[in-house]
């Protein structure tokens, strides 16, 4: 894999998921990695991690993690992060653009009609899924014309090409696709390149917990560990053509295939259909 040691990255909603394997991963490579997330102690989540310990494991395997806690919903916090790297760096290589935030009650992973939800699941789904990203990188791009270079890679989903779960899922992650796109061309005389990524199943604590509640399909085993999305963000950062594919949508099982680097346990995951036991 790459090495990027000296590079400055942030990931944004890295306490768990597939922020925190990105975050291990970048670390893996030898690059200082800002990460944020809201949860700065265990037990306040439903669900395992924070981000302090994620920056721990980051300085562990050869980087330096440094846990930021910030709440992507409140544009004061995202300013004062971008900042601090600022001040405490002077540039950023990398931005992951991943924070996303799932509405209390039900999860959208069960499904059912938009009606059957409170209005107030297309604000927290686009408010943090889609308006941060916008937000985070306002704040970066500045520093990477400064440094007339920089990579953006917006955490998308196969919800931006067909349904998947929730209107308003779909209409977010659809609304990063074209963010991506439309920041790839303002970007075009810069040397800043910007793409979407589309993970497959990934076996996030989250999912995995809906797994064993009967609330998702078993298939999810046949998915990707959240540090095989972290290996492409690495490979693709490394590739010196980047920017050639500047606006793009990305398949991570893809770029697994193309740059030659394997999940965790040594596997190469399938396509979608194959991980959902669809083929």
């Amino acid at each position: 894999m790459s090495s990027l040691s000296g590079k400055i990255a942030v990931v944004t909603g890295a306490s768990r998921g597939i922020g925190k394997g990105i975050a291990l991963e970048l670390g893996a490579a030898g690059a200082t990695v800002y990460l944020t997330g809201r949860t700065v102690k265990e037990g306040t989540s439903p669900f395992p991690g924070t981000i302090g310990a994620t920056a721990e494991e980051v300085t562990r395997l050869g980087g330096k993690g440094i846990a930021i806690q910030c709440d992507h919903g409140v544009d004061e916090e995202v300013i004062a992060l971008f900042q601090r790297v600022r001040e405490e760096q002077g540039r950023i290589d990398i931005l992951v653009n991943n924070v996303f935030t799932s509405p209390e009650g039900r999860s959208l992973l069960e499904g059912g009609g938009f009606w059957e939800f409170p209005i107030s699941v297309w604000d927290d789904v686009i408010h943090v899924g889609c308006r941060s990203h916008y937000v985070a990188s306002h704040q970066a791009v500045p520093m990477m014309i400064e440094q007339k270079e920089g990579l953006i890679v917006n955490i998308s989903s196969f919800a931006g090409a067909a349904y998947a779960f929730n209107l308003a899922y779909g209409v977010g992650k659809s609304a990063l696709d074209r963010m991506s796109r439309d920041m790839a061309y303002e970007l075009r005389d810069h040397n800043v390149t910007c793409v979407s990524f589309y993970p497959g199943w990934v076996k996030t604590e989250q999912l995995l917990q809906r797994v064993a509640e009967g609330k998702a399909p078993a298939s999810v085993d046949k998915g990707e560990s959240p540090r095989f999305s972290g290996r492409a963000v690495v490979a693709f950062a490394g590739d010196p053509k980047r920017f050639e594919r500047s606006g793009q949508v990305l398949i991570v099982n893809e770029l697994g295939r193309e740059y030659g680097f394997t999940d965790v346990d040594g596997s190469q995951p399938g396509s979608l259909p194959e991980q959902m036991g669809l083929v």
